[in-house]
C-alpha cells in the first residue's frame, strides 16, 4: 500500500509539479527560449511608408509589405532618465516621407534602427530625385 501511495504520489509531482514551479533546469531553459529572431542584424533599402514620434516604417526593395523599425531604449527606466535614443528621434523626424533610404537594423524585442542613411529626398511633381550626390545650384 505504501508504495502505491508513493507511486502516486510521484506521478502528481511529474504532472502538477511544473505548474507549482518545480521545473529543473533544463525545463527552465526551454522556458526562457529566445525569439529565434533575437539576435538577428542586417541592412534594408527602401523608401520610407509612414512614421511616428518613436517609430518609422520603410518598404524594402522587393518586399510587400512595408515594416516598423523602432530606436533603442538607452539609460534604464524612465526614473533613471532612461529612454528612446535621442539621435535617432531625431533621424526619424527629419527624414522625409518617400525618402529613398538605407537603414541598418538589429532585433531585439523588436526591430530597431540602427543608423538611418538618406540616398535620395523625395521628388517634387516633374523634378527628377535629389540625392546627397547633387550640388546645390547645378542643373542636371
Amino acid at each position: 500500500m505504501n508504495r502505491f501511495v508513493l507511486l502516486l504520489g510521484l506521478a502528481y509531482l511529474m504532472v502538477a509539479g511544473p505548474s507549482f514551479g518545480f521545473l529543473s533546469a533544463q525545463d527552465k531553459a526551454q522556458k526562457k527560449a529566445r525569439n529565434p529572431e533575437e539576435g538577428r542584424k542586417g541592412t534594408v533599402t527602401g523608401l520610407v511608408t509612414s512614421k511616428g514620434d518613436n517609430w518609422i516604417e520603410v518598404k524594402a526593395d522587393g518586399e510587400e509589405k512595408a515594416r516598423k523599425y523602432y530606436p533603442h531604449w538607452r539609460g534604464g527606466a524612465p526614473a533613471q532618465g532612461g529612454g528612446l535614443d535621442k539621435k535617432m528621434l531625431a533621424d526619424i523626424k527629419k527624414t522625409q516621407l518617400k525618402s529613398r533610404i538605407s537603414l541598418d537594423w538589429s532585433y531585439e524585442e523588436r526591430p530597431r534602427v540602427e543608423k538611418i542613411e538618406v540616398l535620395s529626398q523625395p521628388k517634387k511633381d516633374g523634378e527628377k530625385p535629389k540625392t546627397d550626390g547633387d550640388k546645390k545650384g547645378q542643373d542636371q
